[in-house]
């Protein structure tokens, strides 16, 4: 099987994030090793490319390195008063022409985009990146089984980019949503105008589309109701390298871990800054600390001091993959604070799962109840999910008290891994492109 693959074919320089990457990584590496599938990863060339294998490093692909156009890129520009305060103090006043017109025309283009009169910048800039790609000798001269795109937040533009290239390659498309586009659990990232909108374009846009995998189960309920695509459910999973050190014996304190961004906007972090504040004055059966590795050292440090924990906490930066896992297993318990998700949005963060294959006790704090959180720590034995703070307290009390976790490490959990969910989803492409002896393009 030939897989052209845009996993890593962004139009902004910090590519995916580290999760997303080991998500993507996962997936095509998979395929490789264990299929002999060659695939072929399209990669812009000057983009981040972080993760458990930061550059492709020690994945079996063949990595397509092509330039994207500068004046493709999505890079956020720089303030548009500061340049043009900078072009008038230069007195270069003929310079601010283009870019107040520049200004107009991105503003006006936005409105239009909002009442879905054209199509966004982003997807534009999508197409015309498909029809780059499509000229790259290595592309064009290649046949293809199928075009594979891994899109989440920021990146949607790629459906666009993965529909214009399979056309032209004649080649179906398959697609993996990290996050859908319409119906994110971001609240307020869009307003019901426009998530309908953008629900009609995501429509089109899969049009090409013989199998879309996704990680939640109300996702795949969701394209159910508006998609006649099957649906695959590539549930998020543990990864734990074969050469990684495990965790030793914590027997001197009580110790808790969060690794993971601060989301200083969300409800999740203040909760847990509540909580260690009321655990601060509580009796532990061992002294308690709390160690946080994080994106935001300095705003996680301030959280800390205005709630009065800091001698209570250890904060630290990113932490490779594999000194992350021994910090994992050498805690107690591991904690999930709620981002900033919507009511009642059913959401099963990927941290979750390499959190439960530690063998370690969870405890998610949340503004709303998630059941399918619930759900799954209850599955396993796992923790707790609550949204008071009273009874998380009373819980991790109570935790401290087993003299068994003082002693040997437990065992790890039967949590499927990345790797064989790759594979189980790898034979279902196998079968449905089987079933399609010829495609038909639904233009």
């Amino acid at each position: 099987m030939n897989v052209l693959a845009l996993t890593h074919a962004h139009l902004m320089s910090g590519g995916l994030s580290p999760v997303s990457c080991e998500r993507a990584d996962s997936i095509t590496g998979a395929w490789g090793a264990r299929f002999g599938w060659k695939v072929d990863v399209v990669y812009t060339s000057g983009t981040a490319w972080r993760g458990i294998w930061p550059g492709g490093k020690g994945l079996t692909i063949n990595i397509l390195e092509v330039a994207a156009p500068k004046e493709l890129m999505l890079e956020e520009a720089k303030s548009f008063s500061v340049q043009i305060k900078s072009l008038l103090a230069q007195k270069q006043f003929l310079k601010t022409i283009p870019l107040v017109a520049g200004r107009v025309a991105h503003r006006l283009r936005t409105a239009m985009a909002n009442k879905g009169w054209v199509r966004t910048r982003e997807l534009v800039h999508g197409a015309r990146w498909a029809h780059v790609l499509a000229t790259d000798t290595r592309i064009r001269e290649q046949k293809y089984d199928f075009l594979f795109a891994c899109v989440g937040y920021g990146d949607e533009y790629l459906l666009q980019t993965a529909l214009t290239l399979s056309a032209a390659k004649k080649i179906p498309m398959i697609v993996d949503f990290r996050d859908l586009w319409s119906d994110h659990h971001d609240p307020d990232r869009f307003n019901e105008q426009q998530r309908n909108i953008i629900r009609s374009i995501e429509k089109r846009l899969l049009s090409r589309a013989i199998l879309i995998s996704v990680p939640h189960r109300h996702m795949a309920f969701l394209l159910g109701k508006w998609t006649k695509t099957p649906v695959h459910l590539l549930s998020h999973s543990a990864y734990v390298g074969a050469d990684w050190k495990d965790g030793h014996i914590t027997a001197d304190e009580f110790r808790m871990v969060y690794a993971g961004k601060v989301y200083a906007t969300g409800p999740g972090m203040w909760m847990l800054m509540e909580l260690l504040k009321k655990l601060s004055v509580a009796k532990f059966y061992k002294p308690m600390t709390c160690h946080f590795y994080v994106d935001d050292v300095d705003g996680l440090k301030a959280m800390a001091e205005t709630y009065g924990v800091s001698s209570i906490i250890t904060v630290n930066g990113w932490v490779s993959p594999q000194a992350l896992w021994g910090s994992l297993r050498s805690a107690h318990v591991l904690l999930l604070p709620d981002a900033g998700v919507a009511e009642n949005y059913p959401l099963l963060p990927t941290k979750i799962f390499q959190y439960a294959y530690t063998g370690r006790q969870i405890l998610c704090i949340e503004k709303f109840t998630n059941h399918e959180i619930g759900e799954f720590l209850q599955l396993h034995s796992a923790g707790l999910a609550t949204t008071n703070i009273d009874e998380a307290a009373v819980w991790l009390t109570r935790l401290s008290e087993e003299s068994s976790q003082y002693l040997t490490l437990p065992p790890l959990r039967n949590i499927r891994l990345r790797e064989d969910q790759a594979v189980i989803f790898g034979q279902e492409i196998e079968k449905t492109i089987a079933k399609k002896n010829t495609f038909a393009p639904n233009e």
